[in-house]
C-alpha cells in the first residue's frame, strides 16, 4: 500500500480554481490582462463571500497560490483571513498579457479592430493583441505553474488566477478543445466563481470536476440588487 492510498483506496488531491473578485475594469467592460486594476466594492464584497462558503464547505488550511496581479492577490488573501493555511504569489498565474488592448474598452475595440476581436473572443487559442500573448500560451505558462505544484493526496490546492488563464488551464486538465469550450461557455468563470477538481497525485489525472461554480453569490447579489 503506498501513502497515496488507504484500505485499499485511492487518496485524492483537490484543485480548487478561483477567479479573483470584480474590478472597476471589469464594470466598465475595459480589457485588463496585466493592468493592476484593485478590487472595487463589490469585488471585496465577493472575495469575502468566498471565503465565507468555503469555510462553511470545510475548506481549511489549504495551500493557496495567487497570481501577484492585485485583484487575484487581494481576493487570495481575503481566502487565507479566514481559512489559513499559506498563501504565495506567483506571475505565473496572471492573467493573459493583453499588449496594446489592456486598458480598452471592449466596445472601442469591437468597432475599431472588428475581424481581430471576433477572432479573439470567438476562442481563437492562436490568435492575439497586438504585442500580446495567445491563450494557448497562457494555458502552457499556468500548466506549468499547477504541475509543479500538483495536489498530493489529502491536500488542498487553491489557484487564485483570472478568466482566460483558468479557462486555458482546464481546457488542458480536461482535455477539452479550447475553442469549443470557450464558445460554449463552460469554461467561463464569473468573478469569484470557482472550479474543483478532485485528482490523482500519482499521474496529474483529474478524475471529478465541478466548473465554474458560483452559488455563493446569490445572496450576495440580493443584498447589491436594488
Amino acid at each position: 500500500m503506498t501513502g497515496d492510498q488507504k484500505d485499499g483506496i485511492l487518496r485524492t488531491g483537490r484543485l480548487i480554481l478561483v477567479r479573483h473578485g470584480q474590478t472597476a475594469h471589469n464594470r466598465e467592460r475595459r480589457m485588463q490582462g496585466h493592468l493592476d486594476a484593485p478590487l472595487d466594492d463589490t469585488g471585496r464584497a465577493q472575495a469575502h463571500q468566498l471565503a465565507l462558503h468555503f469555510r462553511a464547505q470545510g475548506v481549511t488550511a489549504p495551500s493557496i497560490h495567487s497570481s501577484d496581479l492585485a485583484r487575484a492577490a487581494a481576493t487570495a488573501q481575503a481566502l487565507h483571513r479566514e481559512l489559513g493555511g499559506t498563501l504565495l504569489q506567483y506571475p505565473s498565474l496572471r492573467e493573459i498579457h493583453m499588449g496594446a488592448w489592456e486598458g480598452r474598452l471592449y466596445s472601442d475595440l469591437q468597432t475599431q479592430q472588428a475581424e481581430l476581436f471576433s477572432r479573439f473572443w470567438g476562442g481563437d487559442a492562436h490568435c492575439l493583441a497586438p504585442g500580446g500573448e495567445t491563450p494557448h500560451a497562457t494555458g502552457e505558462r499556468v500548466l506549468r505553474h499547477t504541475l509543479a505544484h500538483w495536489p498530493q493526496a489529502g491536500k488542498t490546492l487553491v489557484l487564485v488566477s483570472h478568466g482566460i488563464a483558468i479557462g486555458a488551464l482546464l481546457s488542458r486538465l480536461l482535455g477539452l478543445d479550447y475553442q469549443t469550450g470557450w464558445r460554449s461557455r463552460a469554461l467561463e468563470h464569473r468573478n469569484t466563481a470557482y472550479s474543483v477538481l478532485d485528482v490523482d497525485p500519482r499521474n496529474h489525472s483529474v478524475l471529478r470536476s465541478e466548473l465554474a461554480q458560483a452559488g455563493h453569490l446569490d445572496s450576495l447579489e440580493a443584498v447589491l440588487t436594488p
